[in-house]
């Protein structure tokens, strides 16, 4: 396991007045169980840094926890280390029989003096206990924040501690699972069995390539609260590129279509041919998504069947001649149609070299993701991404969650995400 190590250490964890924010690790322990600190403590710091692990190797942005330890312990030897980044704690009121609440852990915590303004816990419980994200008491003012689990697993709470990022708001499953029926598609849930990354498609509430994109943090209609993760000052400012899982090309903006409100025409993508774009009215979760799908808004194409339908990202980013791309896109239909991806390759003087096209895909009532893969041709110097519908048809579709991938690029230990699935 890496040893992340230390960010910030103090003599009393009890006042981090003059530190950064970070996050404090807590060995809970209750009579019910007995403390086993002392057999406990590596394990404990083993997982901890590989929470560090999966946050740094989502993405190709070099990214960390922060960490507070405290005094005493020579943090040159792993049992040190461990003793100085874990901290036990009783569990006064902890259930002798059945399972702790975790608003009884946040209330000890408090009680401890464990409700630092900048702060937040992550709890091992060693009982039956909870995998839990909580902020108590509730918003505004929150005074402790505490990813809970008596799950040992990294991913398990790495997912809790994504839940609290919003200090205070809670972070909704749909946006740390991508999707409203996160367990039918997982795709980039934190979770012991399922999947260990988070937001690779940098599409909700998680964007290290451009912090100053924010996501909604929860699924109701009027609720407006935003936030980015990868901004959040617990974790380091992330730094691109190093290696890891992940990468992509695109804007927030043209990942989704936040900066626009709906209804308007989305800033920064073009149609033509046979039909016309606007931001996704408001409506309900199921179909569509105005900002219930990951965070953000989408993009509603109203297909007219004179001719094909080709929207577009009208920034063409930059590519590589002989270098492999990959674009995703996720699309749905309350009724049916028919679409196709394209990857139209340019030369440095703007001239259309040529262009690659998938398959035509027969689009769902349920949202689900099309790709195209494509080699740069000699003289391309920057590609455009369009969906294409093919003439003939008169149809209404929501386009989300866009994203192109360099694969080859040396920074991505996957080569390109999904390849196996084309």
């Amino acid at each position: 396991m890496p040893k992340r190590g230390c960010t910030t250490t103090l003599s009393d964890p009890k006042d981090a007045s003059t530190s950064i924010p970070a996050v404090q690790v807590i060995y809970a322990w209750h009579d019910g169980g007995g403390n086993h600190y002392e057999d406990r403590v590596e394990q404990i710091a083993k997982l901890v840094d590989r929470m560090d692990l999966e946050l740094d190797e989502s993405t190709n942005y070099d990214q960390h926890i922060n960490l507070s330890c405290r005094t005493g312990f020579d943090t040159s030897t792993y049992s040190g280390y461990a003793h100085a980044l874990v901290i036990p704690e009783k569990i006064e009121a902890g259930a002798i029989s059945g399972e702790t609440s975790p608003y009884v852990i946040t209330a000890d915590l408090t009680a401890a003096g464990y409700d630092i303004a900048n702060r937040k816990y992550v709890v091992f419980e060693d009982f039956n206990g909870t995998a839990n994200g909580l902020c108590e008491p509730s918003d505004p003012n929150p005074k402790v924040c505490a990813a809970t689990g008596d799950e040992w697993s990294s991913s398990t709470l790495l997912h809790e501690l994504l839940h609290i990022a919003a200090d205070g708001f809670y972070v909704d499953h749909p946006k740390v699972a991508e999707t409203v029926d996160y367990l039918t598609y997982p795709d980039i849930m934190s979770n012991q069995t399922l999947d260990w990354q988070l937001d690779h498609d940098f599409n909700n509430y998680y964007d290290p390539s451009e912090t100053t994109a924010t996501f909604y943090t929860g699924n109701q209609p009027d609720d407006t609260r935003k936030v980015n993760v990868a901004a959040w000052p617990y974790f380091t400012a992330p730094t691109c590129c190093d290696v890891g899982y992940s990468n992509d090309l695109l804007t927030a903006q043209e990942r989704t279509v936040e900066a626009d409100a709906p209804y308007a025409t989305p800033t920064g993508f073009s149609v033509s041919g046979g039909g016309w774009i606007q931001v996704t009215p408001p409506g309900p979760t199921a179909q569509i998504s105005a900002k219930h799908y990951d965070g953000r808004r989408s993009l509603t194409m109203n297909v007219q069947s004179y001719a094909d339908g080709v929207v577009s990202i009208t920034r063409k980013p930059a590519v590589t001649a002989g270098q492999t791309y990959k674009f995703f896109a996720k699309m749905t239909t309350a009724t049916s149609g028919n679409v196709k991806l394209r990857l139209s390759w340019y030369n440095s003087s703007n001239t259309l070299i040529s262009s690659s096209d998938s398959a035509v895909n027969a689009l769902t009532t349920g949202w689900a993701e099309y790709r195209h893969k494509a080699t740069a041709p000699t003289g391309a110097t920057s590609v455009q991404l369009s969906v294409v519908s093919p003439a003939g048809q008169t149809f209404t579709y929501q386009l989300d969650a866009l994203q192109l991938n360099h694969c080859n690029n040396g920074k991505t230990t996957d080569g390109c995400r999904l390849d196996s699935w084309q």
